[in-house]
């Protein structure tokens, strides 16, 4: 069945939760649910997210007017060399820009520090597997379960400046200077006109730096579950165009940094997202998908920074 080799791509950035945390592109448990089993394509990925809201727990807070944006185009081309085994590369090449740092003023207020800045250019690599231990086909099912193995590099520069001279903050960095070790697992469940995806994506992080300052982030956890409805065709064949919409919960959970070997307490925690979205089917050779990640729930360690949304829209052809 068509609709169960290819399904909505979740967007499971790596990304920021505070404000000394990281945006870098992290891709999702391969080119899951992309389901093309023996199959190659090419896939660009546009994301933004913006944060702008502050946070103490789970207790959003007056924000003295910090604001940052985060810009990336990922290029992904992927390759199965069997039925079971798949190999993905994803290039990212971002954008960032801070305006305003948190700081705690000498009363115990927060308070908005001047700072502004950001760069442009290339982010860490991610290089992923994805094999598949099981699959199911009947006539009108398709369930698949797959492990998710990899690796972020070190590609991104650490080293960029702000406006007035100063190093980036590590969250501002095209990099993190590290490399981290990626595992994951992804289900996928197709049933007549619905399907069902849920992932999982840990992220082992190494020691990285921010310009001559040693920095590690946190080890993360990205998960998710989405629900997929197939508006048409109401029969599978009728049609070589399909659409689908989604529904779907997004979590990113990710432990303290640390910087020059000090826990960071302003750092760390969880954000939960509702992400609705669309995916239209163009013949046998195009995907073309929306989602958009609403933030619902926050629970970050202290006071920091949070996000507000994401908007992720993607091209996908299948060789």
């Amino acid at each position: 069945m068509k609709n169960s080799l290819i399904g909505l791509a979740v967007a499971a950035t790596l990304s920021v939760t505070n404000a000394k945390a990281c945006d870098y592109c992290l891709i999702s448990q391969g080119i899951s649910p992309l389901l093309v089993q023996n199959g190659a394509g090419f896939k660009v990925t546009q994301r933004y997210t913006r944060l702008d809201n502050i946070y103490e727990g789970t207790d959003k807070v007056d924000n003295p007017g910090v604001k940052e944006e985060y810009w990336a185009t990922e290029l992904s081309g992927f390759y199965g060399f069997s039925e079971r085994f798949l190999l993905l590369a994803n290039v990212p090449l971002r954008k960032t820009r801070g305006d305003g740092e948190l700081v705690e003023g000498p009363d115990g207020t927060l308070e908005s520090e001047h700072m502004t800045g950001g760069a442009t250019g290339l982010g860490d690599v991610s290089v992923l597997g994805r094999y598949t231990v099981f699959s199911h086909h009947t006539l009108d099912s398709s369930t698949l379960l797959a492990g998710v193995f990899g690796v972020k590099l070190p590609t991104g520069s650490t080293n960029q400046h702000s406006d007035q001279g100063e190093y980036l903050d590590a969250h501002l960095q095209l990099g993190t200077g590290s490399t981290d070790l990626l595992l994951g697992v992804s289900a996928n469940h197709v049933l007549g006109r619905y399907s069902f995806s849920a992932n999982v994506l840990g992220a082992i992080t190494g020691e990285g730096e921010t310009g001559d300052t040693k920095h590690r982030f946190g080890n993360s956890l990205n998960y998710d579950v989405t629900e997929k409805y197939r508006i048409t065709p109401t029969v599978v064949g009728e049609s070589s165009n399909e659409l689908f919409l989604s529904l779907g919960v997004n979590g990113e959970y990710r432990k303290r940094e640390k910087l020059d070997g000090d826990t960071v307490s302003d750092s760390g925690g969880n954000t939960i997202y509702l992400t609705p979205g669309i995916q239209y089917l163009a013949g046998t050779h195009w995907v073309f998908e929306t989602t958009w990640h609403y933030a619902v729930y926050h629970d970050l360690n202290e006071t920091q920074l949070g996000e507000n949304y994401k908007l992720v829209a993607s091209a996908t052809y299948l060789f």
